[in-house]
């Protein structure tokens, strides 16, 4: 375990962030009653589960890569925040849908719609057990997960991180087939998102031993705790905060992830038969637009999901998104500026101040309707314009304003140098075998400019790099333009996009 900076801890519900030489952690305001569970590395739960990475973080849970003692293999512990363990696992029931996965060995009579499902199961990740934590902040339900690696929105991340298209396509296709799977079962996942799709490990990662991984990745970075009484973080909070694993560490010589997805996070998901009257919880930016004007969620809105979530896994991009999109209202607005005005009848969706959807014509609550909202874009673009502007990896580390490939300057220049004093700075190309996986626009040097975060030069220096070639940009923009038909009824089935030439390219 490695120690760095110092991060101040409140207690209860004070203004904190993550210290500045960790990338992200969870909202520190949330270990208090009710919220996380403090755990620190080494810790054991239920008398088998040693901790050794922290892997995730959420608004609802912290997600931690443990060593099953018992059976000697690696696994994911997912601590849900106390004042939402008792309810958690009831809307996670749907996981054990035999249109999800398969049970291994047949326990009982394989249906016939299970037995269409062989092979194929591996698309999904379900919950092995579940025990209970008692801590200081309450009583936490922990699931235990097979590991898995980093989700797509972390590997598809801006300037930060991209995959290269080969990949993405093949990726993007078997979320795709992951949809249909669903679909053909009854069943729609209700957040289908990147964050939602991971790549799973190698077979050999539970070969590893602890010390392997730690020599592989490196310890654990972490941060300790100081309150603004000056008093111990215990017994709410952790001593320290854990920063999370990066599987793609530059130093990492073996690369310990799979070419194969895994759709998690079903707590969203229902039936075809009975969608969710209110809202759903998926993330603004993937919202349909009909369920955005208060409709009920379907298949179809999975597939408007899948759509975002396939230009953010080839682009690095959310397409619908903008700093401020939080609400449905938003989401309207970004979509509008892609793909056109509205209809008349969504024009006229009353909002609250949230930004919600009435669509009781007897709630008093305070609303109003603003069409304008919707038509006044002075900054759209269109689809096909979003799609030929995607950024594409140069010809080498080092290229002139032309984008043409040149020899190793003899001074760099680093725009936004803050973070370059970490070993897996945004200036460190990936490793060599994670080559043909990913590729990091900030680890090209641009005339002799570096840049390791979005700053008022980034604009300017992303035009050195080539752009998507046109004949993959006009098959995307065929295919997105299927898939983002305002009208449900008339937008392809998810079995119906698997023929798509873009994912064949």
């Amino acid at each position: 375990m490695e120690g760095r900076g110092i991060v101040h801890f409140g207690g209860v519900r004070c203004a904190i962030t993550c210290p500045s030489d960790l990338d992200e952690c969870e909202d520190l305001e949330y270990y208090e009653p009710g919220g996380f569970h403090p755990v620190h590395l080494g810790d054991v739960y239920d008398n088998r589960y040693r901790v050794v990475y922290k892997l995730f973080f959420g608004g609802f849970s912290t997600v931690w890569l443990a060593r099953d003692t018992l059976v000697n293999r690696w696994v994911a512990l997912k601590i849900v925040i106390a004042t939402e363990s008792s309810t958690y696992n009831t809307r996670s029931v749907i996981a054990g849908h035999p249109g999800v996965v398969l049970p291994t060995p047949p326990a009982r009579h394989i249906t016939e719609s299970e037995s269409s499902l062989a092979g194929s199961s591996d698309l999904f990740i379900t919950v092995d057990r579940q025990f209970w934590i008692d801590g200081p902040n309450g009583r936490h339900l922990c699931l235990v997960y097979p590991a898995l690696g980093p989700d797509l929105s972390r590997l598809s991340r801006g300037i930060y991180s991209r995959l290269k298209p080969d990949f993405a396509r093949q990726l993007s296709l078997q979320a795709a087939q992951a949809l249909v799977q669903l679909h053909s079962n009854g069943l729609c996942h209700g957040d289908f998102t990147a964050s939602n799709i991971l790549l799973r490990l190698t077979d050999e990662f539970d070969s590893y031993e602890e010390d392997d991984l730690l020599t592989l990745f490196r310890p654990p970075q972490t941060a300790p705790l100081q309150t603004y009484s000056g008093k111990p973080p215990r017994p709410h909070g952790p001593d320290y905060i854990v920063e999370a694993l990066n599987f793609c560490s530059s130093s990492a010589t073996v690369n310990v992830l799979s070419s194969k997805i895994c759709v998690i996070d079903f707590d969203q998901s229902f039936t075809t038969t009975s969608p969710p009257q209110e809202l759903p919880g998926i993330p603004a930016k993937y919202l349909a637009p009909e369920v955005a004007v208060g409709l009920s969620p379907s298949p179809a809105s999975d597939v408007w999901a899948l759509g975002c979530a396939i230009f953010r896994i080839r682009t690095g991009d959310d397409i619908f998104f903008d700093y401020d999109t939080n609400c449905p209202a938003d989401a309207l607005r970004e979509i509008a500026k892609a793909m056109g005005p509205l209809s008349e009848e969504w024009k006229q969706t009353r909002f609250s101040e949230d930004g919600l959807p009435v669509t009781d014509p007897n709630d008093t609550t305070e609303a109003k309707a603003q069409p304008e909202e919707f038509e006044i874009l002075v900054d759209s673009r269109p689809l096909a314009n979003r799609v030929r502007d995607i950024i594409d990896e140069p010809a080498g580390l080092f290229i002139n304003t032309q984008g043409e490939e040149e020899p190793e300057p003899e001074h760099k220049a680093y725009v936004h140098y803050s973070s370059f004093i970490k070993t897996d700075g945004p200036n460190k190309p990936y490793a060599a075998s994670l080559r043909s996986m990913l590729w990091k626009p900030t680890a090209v040097c641009m005339a002799g400019n570096y840049f390791a975060a979005y700053c008022d030069l980034t604009d300017v220096l992303l035009k050195s790099f080539p752009r998507m070639a046109e004949p993959e940009a006009s098959v995307l923009i065929d295919l997105l333009s299927k898939i983002f038909t305002y009208d449900p009824a008339a937008r392809p089935k998810a079995k119906d996009l698997l023929t798509h030439p873009w994912f064949h390219i």
